[in-house]
């Protein structure tokens, strides 16, 4: 239990900061009033909505407990 435990946190942990780091890499600076809706004819001018984020990282953190479950019911 311990020893998957251990395997599983230097993962999400680099998962995060991978998805972090291409997040702010990636997306487009916004230009002018941060409340003005985005133009839906110029899809280059519409940055990444944080929340996305939110649901990866919530995704990942799911799998990897669903992973978790399953392995240690294969064990028992």
């Amino acid at each position: 239990m311990k020893k998957l435990t251990l395997h599983i946190i230097p993962l999400i942990s680099t998962i995060i900061l991978f998805i972090l780091s291409t997040t702010v890499a990636l997306s487009d600076p916004i230009d002018g009033d941060p409340g003005t809706p985005c133009d839906p004819d110029d899809p280059s001018g519409c940055p990444l909505d944080t929340w996305v984020i939110a649901l990866v990282i919530i995704a990942v953190i799911f799998t990897a407990l669903h992973l978790q479950r399953k392995q240690k019911s294969l064990q028992a």
